[in-house]
């Protein structure tokens, strides 16, 4: 999800510009909700960002403490 919180961004700015301005045309309400739904996907890559990144952080923390301990048994 991480790679597409750019294009979601794009999404959103486009279609809240064009569905939010006040201009009058025949797609305003899509446009108005693919803008919803691509905010809701932005939300979610975000959230999805966020999350993994400090899952990940765990997951290096964990695994250096096990490198650090295997290597004073290998040197005791």
């Amino acid at each position: 999800m991480k790679k597409y919180t750019s294009h979601f961004l794009i999404l959103t700015l486009i279609t809240g510009i064009f569905g939010f301005s006040g201009l009058e045309f025949t797609g305003e309400s899509i446009v108005r909700f693919v803008c919803l739904v691509s905010v809701i996907g932005l939300m979610v890559s975000c959230l999805d960002a966020v999350i993994l990144s400090r899952k990940n952080r765990r997951f290096k923390n964990r695994t250096e403490k096990v490198k650090a301990d295997n290597q004073r048994d290998i040197i005791e």
